[in-house]
């Protein structure tokens, strides 16, 4: 009979050996599977947040699994973590290198090195089948004993009395073991029933122990992946809403002034569709807090930004407005209970459909005060990451709006610029005394005239005059009244030369020259009479001419002959010989060149 127990237990010990080797085979290849597809995500996670200590704990529970003597995660800067020690003393099975990436992302954040070895499976081995053995072992003692025991005893019938109490037996049966300690038997059996039940109720408790175990193990496992699917989800529309605002940003540094409008509500409409709200709008307020400059973007079946402003007086808020002044950045939510005097901001918002505003301060230095706005009709929570992008796009905006006053100022300085020199060019070519033409401009236009009408064939008259006596007049009456002469003299000349074309200069003190275009010798010498009559009209007392007891003028005319004028210096010198007879023959009087 010992020699069968012997058997059957070295068989039991052998087959108990086998099993729990395959099972820790299966373990240490879950161990790997689990290092991929569970610890590697989390430890990304732990790198992208910066967060050491949770990787040092990660890597811990890494090095507890089954067949992992040591774990180390090496950053992409060089920095080292690991769970213990190198132990130098055991050859690794094998070394697992395993790749550290968020999300998919091609950018590799680090690398978790992980050193497997047999020893701990063996160990564990060892120690299983010592168990198992040593359990067997009492076992088969114990059998033994009850064996020598029963065969010392009466055997058949408390035999039958265990057999029939086994078969009704079941785990967690109270009535089943309160019949079991009635039934009349021997001490032996009594003892190896109650060793049964406490170990199959040990067994029951650690299974129950194991599944709640894994059920905690997976719910947290979803929890993490939920999450990690979650931040994952945030980072991508965090990077593609500040890649919108790079690209804006620099279509904004080479757009002119002429398209900046059409710019800025491209730009609401790219940021209000991204971001899934019903308006984005870009708003300048003037020194009384009033809308002074409107661009907006509205999502379909959504009130126009323009219609809105008409709906909610903003000069009268009581508080939304001011806070805007106060704080760089605003956030409403017309369904929160109303715990800042809010309510009347939170009533006008809702009836006009709109569950959360923010707002973010534009300030342009020297500029109007702004600011841009996004609205939803559903509540929305705003992220931290989200208001800081806000704030970059309220910066882009400000800078938008500062580029355009200075383009504009550039505009205004350049526009000022032109017309000064156009000032200066009128000026520099203008008789500051009379308002006439001056020598400079006479110059100028002179030789263009001439070589016109030589060219074309045209008529072109010279008239020169000049004032009797004005020196005489000046020292009789003074330099200030001779100026006033001068200009009175200067107003007769343009009564008489009314054409569009024809031009008068003063070119020197008293001495005037007017060119004719299109006027022949006879026309000339009418208009340069009229002139002469004219200032004689003016009856200007000249007591000191001997011409006459007022201001009179000498007049010499010339008019083209291409025979005898090459060029406008001949035709000068024909007029000023003109006027020199003129005076030679007594004054006040019109001569026309031979």
């Amino acid at each position: 009979m010992l020699s069968c127990l012997a058997i059957v237990g070295t068989l039991a010990i052998g087959w108990q050996g086998w099993r729990v080797f395959e099972a820790e085979r299966t373990h240490a290849g879950a161990v790997e599977k689990q290092l991929h597809d569970h610890y590697s995500p989390i430890l990304a996670r732990h790198l992208w947040d910066t967060d050491m200590d949770a990787a040092e704990r990660t890597l811990q529970a890494i090095a507890s699994q089954p067949g992992v003597d040591y774990a180390e995660l090496i950053t992409q800067s060089e920095q080292r973590l690991s769970s213990t020690h190198l132990p130098l003393t055991v050859k690794p099975a094998r070394v697992l290198e395993i790749p550290l990436r968020l999300g998919g992302q091609p950018a590799r954040l680090g690398t978790l090195r992980v050193m497997l070895s047999d020893a701990k499976l063996f160990s564990h081995l060892r120690a299983d089948m010592l168990h198992h053995g040593l359990l067997l072992l009492a076992q088969l003692a114990l059998a033994a004993l009850l064996g020598w025991r029963l065969l010392s005893r009466t055997f058949v019938l408390p035999l039958e009395t265990l057999s029939r109490h086994l078969h009704r037996y079941r785990l967690g049966d109270a009535n089943a073991r309160a019949a079991l300690s009635d039934s009349r038997h021997c001490q032996e059996v009594e003892t190896l029933l109650d060793a049964l039940a406490t170990l199959q109720d040990r067994l029951a408790d650690q299974d129950a122990d194991a599944r709640r175990a894994r059920a905690e193990l997976t719910a947290q496992r979803d929890r993490l992946a939920e999450q990690v699917a979650d931040h994952s989800a945030e980072l991508d529309h965090l990077n593609r809403f500040q890649q919108l605002v790079s690209e804006l940003s620099t279509r904004f540094i080479h757009v002119t002034e002429d398209a900046l409008d059409g710019a800025l509500t491209e730009a609401l409409t790219r940021i209000g569709t991204f971001l899934g709200v019903q308006r984005c709008y870009l708003l300048t307020l003037d020194s009384q807090l009033a809308v002074q400059e409107t661009h907006g973007w509205h999502a379909a079946n959504s009130r126009p930004v323009a219609e809105l402003l008409t709906l909610y007086n903003a000069e009268s808020s009581p508080w939304l407005v001011p806070q805007l002044a106060r704080h760089s950045v605003v956030i409403l939510d017309s369904r929160t209970p109303d715990s800042r005097g809010l309510s009347q901001e939170q009533l006008t918002l809702s009836l006009l459909g709109i569950a959360t505003v923010v707002l973010v301060k534009v300030r342009v230095p020297h500029g109007p005060l702004g600011f841009f706005g996004c609205d939803t009709a559903t509540p929305r929570a705003w992220s931290e990451q989200e208001v800081a992008l806000l704030r970059l796009v309220g910066e882009m905006l400000a800078n938008v709006l500062a580029r355009r006053l200075q383009l504009r100022a550039l505009q205004a300085a350049r526009q000022d610029l032109e017309d000064s020199n156009v000032r200066l060019h009128r000026q520099a070519r203008r008789d500051a005394l009379t308002g006439l033409a001056n020598r400079l401009h006479f110059d100028e236009i002179k030789r263009p005239l001439f070589d016109s009408a030589q060219l074309n064939r045209s008529p072109l008259s010279l008239v020169l005059c000049d004032v009797d006596h004005f020196k005489a007049y000046n020292d009789r009456y003074g330099h200030p009244r001779g100026d006033t002469c001068l200009a009175r003299v200067s107003e007769a000349l343009r009564a008489v030369f009314r054409r569009s074309n024809d031009l008068i200069a003063r070119i020197g003190g008293e001495e005037f020259v007017v060119i004719l275009p299109g006027a022949d010798r006879e026309l000339a010498m009418e208009l340069a009479e009229e002139m002469r009559e004219a200032v004689a009209a003016l009856d200007i007392e000249h007591t000191a001419s001997p011409v006459a007891p007022h201001v009179t003028v000498s007049v010499g005319v010339a008019t083209l002959d291409l025979a005898r004028h090459p060029d406008i210096e001949a035709l000068i010198d024909d007029v000023d010989s003109a006027l020199y007879r003129a005076k030679q023959q007594g004054r006040n009087r019109v001569i026309g060149a031979d």
